[in-house]
């Protein structure tokens, strides 16, 4: 699934190719992956979303395109807005990349200078959703985490104290942090010296510093590099991250630590594999004036 990075860098590509560009909407394969505000996801199982078609962009003028951790907005000069949520396999593509990627095309749109926009998503767990103003689309990224790649130590640490749970079960709440999965909470936690089975709820002040600064390194690192393609990324223009290569710990299981050459440990925390170092990440909570 498409994490913060992947999707900055995605919304970097769409800035190029949209704004300022009139759009058409050109094909509509499948309604149910239209969502709404109630419900994001969609309506699967033949109970389709049928919306008019400037809801879709037709007829618009792209202004911005925004991110708040993995979902991107496509905003219009009329105030109107398109939420696109990637889920696990979606992808918006364009270009000579988009004519070798026909099948999985549910949402296609035409721009004025020639070149045209797909929504493909092979698994179909992403979707639209319409918006009609920036109160709307507001309300519903409020019910969203800051984003980690600007939220601040204090505003974390409020948000991770009541919970009891694992803090990498934590860190993949989209409600407490919007924009890390899987790939980023492993190597961020690494970074931090933190150990992902650690109660949340115990963590002190110097322990999310420690985080934050993590988490802002491992994501603009991961950016700079395209992201990481493991299977489905690309930007628009078709072109893959090549982050993966600077993992350190993220599926690695039973490698070397690159810190201090142990063996990475591996088990499944909040039905994900995860991966850390049972040595640079010790599961104690010590005092961080004696770290």
């Amino acid at each position: 699934m498409p994490e913060l990075p992947e999707v900055e860098c995605i919304r970097r590509g769409l800035e190029g190719l949209l704004v300022g560009r009139a759009v058409r909407l050109g094909h509509l394969g499948r309604n149910d992956i239209v969502g709404s505000l109630e419900h994001p996801r969609g309506q699967r199982g033949g109970r389709a979303l049928l919306v008019p078609p400037e809801s879709l962009l037709d007829g618009c003028v792209v202004d911005r395109v925004l991110r708040k951790g993995k979902q991107l907005a496509i905003g219009a000069r009329s105030g109107r807005w398109l939420i696109v949520r990637l889920g696990m396999s979606g992808q918006l593509l364009s270009g000579d990349h988009l004519a070798s990627k026909k099948d999985h095309v549910h949402i296609r749109w035409f721009l004025n200078d020639g070149t045209s926009l797909a929504f493909r998503d092979a698994r179909r767990f992403g979707s639209v959703v319409p918006c009609d103003d920036q109160d709307a689309l507001d309300a519903h990224w409020g019910l969203l985490g800051p984003d980690a790649l600007s939220v601040e130590p204090h505003d974390l640490l409020c948000r991770l104290r009541p919970k009891r749970t694992a803090l990498k079960t934590c860190l993949m709440d989209q409600s407490v942090l919007a924009g890390v999965g899987n790939i980023y909470a492993d190597e961020s936690l690494f970074g931090a010296r933190l150990h992902p089975l650690m109660p949340a709820s115990r963590l002190q002040r110097g322990h999310v510093d420690r985080l934050v600064l993590s988490l802002r390194k491992v994501l603009v690192s991961a950016i700079n590099h395209g992201g990481s393609t493991l299977r489905d990324f690309c930007t628009p223009s078709g072109v893959g991250g090549t982050y993966r290569s600077a993992h350190q710990v993220y599926g690695r299981k039973g490698e070397p630590c690159p810190t201090c050459r142990g063996a990475l440990r591996g088990a499944r925390i909040g039905g994900r594999a995860s991966v850390w170092c049972p040595t640079c990440q010790d599961r104690r909570i010590r005092s961080v004036t004696n770290e």
